[in-house]
């Protein structure tokens, strides 16, 4: 602290530095580097990362000032060790079904059985964040879990080109239909299925549908409401989502499209999905805007199997 700063500007320095470093360590950025520079990562490096986020929640016990930030290293360790981080190979869930056991049921079961309990152990980190932060007093209106007020205003920003508020209602339902459109299309002009694809598909759309479900909700609360919902009372609103934001973005490097665009692109969404749980204090358009894009996606897996 200089002297210039004053004790509660050199604490919130502190708790975003701290803040920044976790979100860092339980991101992928080190394994893009690795596998971008060299053949890819040791095997022992996720060990060091562990340790990392181990010894940061240890600081948020040691040190007082770093209290506030408790409940966000805990997300980030449970989303760590269950191995839901885009990229990593490491953690519980990865092990799971790297075993010759989940490898060889996986193979012999149908499509839609292995996506279905594939996806419901995929959900575990939610149910767990879940329970701990309902454990520590914390209620389904603090983690973003309501309807919310779904017209209310749309800040104006930038990065949307919006001059005057608007209402949730339709900014959201205009950007549920183009990322479902977009989706769509990409997928199109990148698979080209026939048209006996697409009527064989038809009876799985059910099995799809289930599953987008699913996964909008597992990354939306796990990835976004959880740690977003227990950065904001000790950062505030405008760090907690830049720092969920990158997050988000870092773990679609590797996602459709990849590379820096695919990091933007999902940044980007991550960062108007973020701000419609802000603002308005509830779940259900950020669950929607990925669920009908997920649908698409799911549907075009299905089709290719």
């Amino acid at each position: 602290m200089n002297d210039k700063e004053s004790p509660g500007e050199w604490l919130r320095r502190k708790r975003i530095l701290i803040a920044w470093i976790s979100m860092l360590v339980t991101s992928n950025l080190a394994v893009i580097i690795w596998r971008e520079v060299s053949s890819g990562e040791p095997s022992w490096w996720p060990w060091i990362h562990a340790v990392g986020l181990l010894v940061l929640c240890a600081f948020t016990f040691i040190d007082k000032d770093l209290k506030p930030l408790r409940a966000f290293v805990g997300v980030l360790l449970t989303i760590f060790v269950l191995g839901f981080g885009g990229g990593w190979k490491w953690g519980i869930i990865p092990f799971i079904r790297g075993t010759s056991a989940w490898t060889t049921w996986e193979t012999q079961a149908p499509w839609a059985v292995s996506a279905v309990v594939t996806h419901l152990v995929r959900l575990s980190p939610a149910l767990v964040i879940l329970a701990g932060l309902l454990l520590t007093g914390r209620r389904l209106p603090d983690l973003f879990l309501v309807k919310g007020t779904l017209d209310a205003p749309v800040e104006p920003s930038r990065l949307l080109g919006m001059k005057k508020p608007e209402p949730w209602t339709r900014t959201g339902s205009i950007f549920a239909v183009v990322f479902t459109v977009v989706t769509f299309i990409f997928l199109v002009l990148s698979t080209r299925p026939t048209a006996n694809a697409f009527m064989t598909v038809l009876p799985l759309i059910p099995v799809a549908v289930f599953i987008a479900a699913i996964n909008a909700f597992n990354e939306e609360f796990t990835l976004r409401a959880a740690p977003l919902s227990v950065l904001v009372s000790a950062l505030g609103s405008q760090q907690a989502l830049v720092i969920t934001t990158v997050y988000f973005g870092l773990g679609h490097y590797y996602g459709v499209p990849n590379g820096v665009l695919g990091v933007l692109l999902s940044g980007f969404l991550g960062w108007f999905l973020g701000k419609s749980l802000l603002e308005t204090r509830g779940f259900f358009w950020a669950w929607l805007i990925h669920f009908l894009p997920d649908v698409v996606i799911f549907t075009f897996y299905a089709m290719n199997v």
